[in-house]
């Protein structure tokens, strides 16, 4: 999938996340599972970023394009750089969460 997004610092800004989101891009909440059950994206799977690990090695294909996001997007980098050491190419910063729910197309 092409996402023809690329923004200078690896980080998305809301509008630009919701339409990867559209596109189908697959969305990482990389926040504890607690953070989660508090409220998160509906599109999104919930990876903390200290199991991000095991994950990636269950992922077949390395080559579909990610958003992660967390609380303030500091998880969210660290999680896509572990994901950039191990071969996954497209990995974009979607930022904090509350940023993303205030960006919500209507």
């Amino acid at each position: 999938m092409q996402t023809n997004v690329t923004p200078q610092d690896g980080r998305l800004n809301p509008e630009q996340c919701h339409e990867m989101i559209a596109k189908g891009v697959r969305v990482l909440d990389v926040r504890s599972a607690v953070e989660y059950a508090e409220g998160h994206l509906p599109q999104a799977v919930n990876v903390p970023l200290d199991t991000l690990d095991t994950w990636l090695k269950q992922q077949p294909n390395k080559q579909e394009p990610f958003v992660l996001y967390c609380g303030a997007g500091m998880r969210a980098q660290k999680g896509c750089e572990i994901l950039r050491a191990n071969g996954f190419d497209c990995v974009l910063n979607g930022g904090a969460f509350k940023e993303l729910v205030c960006g919500q197309p209507e």
